[in-house]
């Protein structure tokens, strides 16, 4: 039989279904794949971008962890420097100028250098000579200024001195049983060891927090750098406004002995009875530095004390 033209041409024409879906499954798939791919290298790149950050947060830190750590060495440097130029310590030289936020590559350092025997020394109190006394008796009315009740200063000696026996306001082991805990008995390395004595320790730390520091029991208070509160509670009888003008004189005319110091305290109207535990030059320095390489930032501080020869050592360092 002879094909109809029509009918076959209509047969050629039908499109082959069977044949395009698999095309067009096989499209989708990669599609698919191409996708989860996509996805796959952006969270590959979005965990590179974290690593990448990550270390270089961490490159960064230690890099202004070193920069905070080098300017702890130049301020004993300078504080060395200093010494060698001998005669007393005073706000008018250079190592009393703090040091202002300093470009280096890749951020900056800024920190200052404070005299610690500019504060009252908490080691001091319990030696038992006639310098402690006196020191005692400062602290005692320093503390009633800044709204501490006195009686802490018992507390605080029991805490430091070696012996169980309390004094009348004190504190030894048996004040500290029910916290299960036992009272020092050794001289402060920070003044921040204040919060755990007994009493009015918490407000005492917060409201003489500046004006108290632990040293060697001998450290003298320096007269040339105590505050205008401190010196006041040295000549407790000289008026506000008398302290804060011989304080803000010091840094062009600094009392150059303690004969000195007591002559120009009686023109102001105090009388100094007893000089025992004060001096006109010091051994001790607090130094406080923050520096910032890239994002990080670092901060340090350090306790630095001067031997009689000048040479500058770092008692203890704390970097941050």
């Amino acid at each position: 039989m002879t094909p109809i033209p029509g009918r076959a041409m209509r047969r050629r024409s039908r499109p082959a279904l069977g044949r395009h879906r698999p095309r067009g499954a096989a499209l989708v798939v990669a599609m698919l794949v191409a996708a989860i791919a996509a996805a796959a290298a952006t969270a590959m790149t979005v965990e590179s971008m974290r690593r990448l950050a990550s270390f270089e947060g961490r490159r960064d830190h230690a890099r202004a962890v070193s920069l905070a750590t080098a300017a702890i060495h130049w301020a004993a440097g300078v504080l060395a420097a200093d010494a060698a130029r001998g005669g007393i310590d005073h706000p008018g030289e250079p190592w009393a100028v703090p040091l202002p936020p300093t470009p280096v590559e890749g951020g900056s350092v800024e920190g200052r250098i404070i005299d610690a025997q500019s504060r009252i020394n908490v080691n001091a109190i319990v030696a038992g000579d006639a310098a402690a006394i006196a020191t005692q008796a400062r602290l005692a009315r320093l503390a009633a200024r800044r709204g501490v009740d006195p009686a802490f200063v018992d507390a605080l000696a029991d805490w430091i001195d070696a012996d169980a026996l309390p004094r009348e306001h004190g504190a030894e082991d048996d004040a500290y049983a029910g916290e299960r805990r036992l009272a020092a008995n050794a001289p402060m390395v920070r003044a921040a060891e204040l919060a755990f004595v007994r009493g009015a320790a918490a407000v005492a730390a917060s409201r003489l927090a500046d004006d108290l520091v632990a040293l060697p029991a001998d450290a003298a208070l320096n007269v040339n750098t105590a505050s205008a509160g401190i010196l006041g509670a040295v000549a407790p009888e000289l008026p506000a406004e008398a302290l804060v003008v011989l304080a803000a004189s010091r840094a062009d005319r600094p009392f150059t002995s303690l004969d000195d110091f007591r002559t120009r305290m009686r023109a102001a109207g105090a009388e100094i009875d007893d000089p025992r535990g004060l001096a006109v030059s010091s051994r001790h320095f607090l130094v406080s530095v923050r520096a910032r390489q890239g994002v990080a930032s670092a901060r340090s501080e350090a306790l630095i004390a001067r031997a009689d020869n000048g040479a500058a050592t770092i008692v203890w360092q704390i970097v941050e």
